[in-house]
């Protein structure tokens, strides 16, 4: 009996070492993560919370992150500025890293003193605080005034706003009006 055991181990420590030689070394496959998010969210709501409460708030339908962008479908957004409030919603939209919002489709954004404006496309530098429809068309509307235009550039700080190629409708404002 002893005989056997002393061949079995003998016969298994020849086939380890047979393996060690013939089988490939282990290896570990990357994989490609192109499309594939890190996180996802479904139909969420994000809220900004600061010392003097909250400052904003932003509701999507889905958004997925990827690296350092964050892909949102059917945003809302709401926050507090020097100005008063701003709301903004748009069809998909694009945060980057807390640099900057890049919103597509039916894009709108108002104030709550009565100005807003729409338009396809409209980036917003967080760090500058400038709204830039980057070419694209718009329309804003203040009251019954409407003005038509492109490459609007809205400086949400000081309230400046620039554009080019505009038409307006301008109505007079005052006493019997």
């Amino acid at each position: 009996m002893d005989l056997n055991i002393k061949h079995f181990i003998a016969i298994l420590f020849l086939l380890t070492i047979a393996a060690i030689f013939s089988l490939k070394p282990h290896r570990i496959e990357v994989v490609d993560k192109k499309g594939i998010p890190q996180v996802q969210f479904i139909d969420f709501k994000s809220y900004e919370i600061t010392p003097e409460g909250v400052e904003a708030w932003v509701k999507g339908e889905s958004g997925k992150k990827f690296g350092e962008m964050m892909h949102i479908v059917q945003l809302m957004m709401k926050r507090r500025t020097e100005a008063g409030v701003e709301f903004a919603m748009a069809k998909e939209a694009l945060l980057n890293n807390r640099h900057s919002i890049d919103l597509y489709e039916n894009v709108r954004l108002e104030r709550d003193d009565g100005w807003r404006f729409e338009t396809s496309r409209l980036h917003y530098d967080i760090s500058k605080k400038i709204y830039s429809t980057q070419g694209a068309s718009f329309v804003a509307f203040y009251g019954k005034n409407v003005v038509q235009g492109k490459n609007l550039r809205y400086l949400a700080k000081s309230g400046k706003i620039t554009a080019e190629k505009i038409r307006a409708r301008i109505y007079e404002t005052g006493v019997g009006h």
